[in-house]
């Protein structure tokens, strides 16, 4: 099989940025058009699983691609030049939000059962300082966990499924972006929790949460990082327990 040009592939990772690229606004546009046409209500609104699941997507797709997109990049560069699937990243994309769909759908039904017991304000927070603290206290001691730190190095740098061979079939790709969604949730489920501390429609709070997440994944000293941020969401936890 005669190899594809440099050219080439400098295209087809050109296009795939443009495409992530694309999807992220999207999301963040729909996020934003739905945010600012919820009317202001002082109870809260039905609760609609199909509308609420469809939100909790796009929610991932613009939080967390931004984070995805240097390795998703990295397993589009890793792609031999003898491999003239251009499908390939594309799947491998799929795949990881397909995990994140997962996710949604508990996140949805984590909703529905706050929603049914009262717990939620009418922005989607929750109601008193109590579980809020102890949601984010939990969040906190996550971060120093042996699971967030396996978790995320997966996350920061999933070429080690190359060194046992490249997917070159696509349904093995699509396999492989499941798996690095799996790890990404492993590591960022209860970062994405604290959606209902500061409200599941705020974008002030997905874009805050969107920059935490990024940070983690890109910047060098990442276990400081994660290890400050979990001593700083564990004394605000606390101080909205005791206080």
């Amino acid at each position: 099989m005669p190899a594809i040009s440099l050219q080439t592939l400098r295209h087809g990772r050109a296009l795939l940025l443009a495409c992530l690229a694309l999807a992220v606004m999207l999301s963040w546009w729909y996020l934003y058009r739905m945010a600012g046409g919820m009317p202001a209500m002082d109870a809260p609104m039905p609760f609609q699983p199909g509308a609420t699941f469809i939100m909790w997507m796009v929610m991932m797709v613009g939080m967390m691609l931004p984070s995805a997109a240097p390795g998703i990049l990295m397993f589009a560069a890793a792609r031999p030049q003898a491999s003239k699937d251009e499908a390939l990243p594309y799947l491998f994309t799929l795949g990881y939000l397909l995990a994140w769909a997962g996710y949604s759908a508990l996140a949805t039904a984590t909703q529905w059962g706050l929603h049914a017991s009262g717990l939620l304000t009418p922005a989607q927070a929750l109601s008193g300082s109590l579980l809020a603290g102890l949601l984010l206290i939990t969040a906190g001691v996550f971060q120093w966990t042996p699971w967030k730190r396996a978790c995320l190095r997966y996350c920061r740098s999933p070429l080690g499924m190359v060194a046992e061979g490249f997917p070159t079939r696509r349904h093995h790709a699509l396999g492989a972006g499941i798996r690095l969604g799996l790890y990404c949730a492993g590591c960022c489920w209860a970062l994405m929790a604290l959606m209902f501390v500061g409200g599941v429609m705020s974008l002030a709070w997905m874009a805050l949460l969107t920059l935490v997440i990024l940070l983690e994944k890109v910047i060098a000293p990442w276990q400081r990082l994660a290890n400050m941020l979990g001593l700083a969401l564990v004394a605000y936890g606390s101080w909205l327990v005791f206080t």
